[in-house]
């Protein structure tokens, strides 16, 4: 068995969202990865992954990793075999996210860009190329660099929501970094429609540290909590915004 230590399960939690009654959903190994989508499965560990799902916002999550610090998260989750079960996170990701960017600030003028979440840095470092003003910060960076003091026109965090265990936190920081007409354009998976005990959905991923998996009306509730509304562009891409900027129009 992987030397894996997660925090005892509860039958009915509180979800980390609205904070309602979250029964249990179901269970999943440690091991199970988005690349099953793909046929590529990884050996079974014998540790048990257990979700919840929220009675009223839909919220799936787990509190297996709750007491887990960034040391741990390094070395069972972003370690170097991370790669194998995401292996888009090095280029293809960002390249595609970079040109999508372009064309969705193309309007805007000299505005500065933060990219939260932006791992090693590559998609930021694509924006500087083609003439943005982007920087790039990782909560989970092992340099432990503090958040950025200054703040901005336009934040991304792709792939980042469902990997926190701490959802309201994580937004309240990423949205803290926002300008008084700043603009969050995330993406992460929303599963609006699961059957129970749904386990085998491909997105549900402990492995690749998808631990919190929302629904449009979970990110509504969470957004609202911080006086932001979300406008879904479809069930992975998402923007949060309390003032419309005028390059948006």
């Amino acid at each position: 068995m992987l030397n894996v230590t997660v925090r005892p399960v509860e039958c009915v939690s509180t979800c980390k969202i609205c904070n309602a009654q979250a029964p249990l959903y179901g269970v999943t190994d440690f091991q199970k990865s988005c690349e099953e989508a793909r046929g590529h499965y990884l050996p079974l560990t014998g540790v048990p992954i257990y979700y919840h799902r929220c009675n009223e916002c839909g919220l799936v999550f787990t509190r297996a990793f709750d007491d887990w610090s960034k040391a741990d998260y390094v070395q069972h989750i972003y370690n170097d075999e991370y790669v194998l079960i995401d292996p888009d996170y090095v280029d293809a990701r960002p390249a595609s996210n970079a040109a999508f960017i372009l064309d969705f600030v193309k309007k805007g003028k000299d505005l500065k860009c933060l990219d939260y979440g932006g791992g090693n840095g590559k998609l930021a470092g694509l924006l500087r190329k083609d003439g943005l003003d982007a920087h790039s910060w990782d909560p989970m960076d092992a340099a432990d660099a503090p958040p950025p003091s200054d703040s901005f026109d336009f934040v991304s965090a792709f792939e980042v929501l469902e990997h926190t265990p701490e959802p309201v936190a994580t937004v309240r920081e990423a949205l803290g970094l926002l300008g008084p007409r700043g603009v969050l354009l995330f993406s992460t998976l929303t599963i609006d429609h699961v059957p129970p005990r749904g386990m085998d959905h491909w997105y549900i991923a402990p492995r690749n540290g998808h631990i919190t998996i929302y629904t449009r009306r979970a990110l509504d509730t969470l957004f609202a909590q911080e006086g932001f509304r979300v406008h879904h562009f479809n069930d992975n891409l998402h923007m949060a915004l309390n003032n419309d900027p005028d390059w948006l129009s």
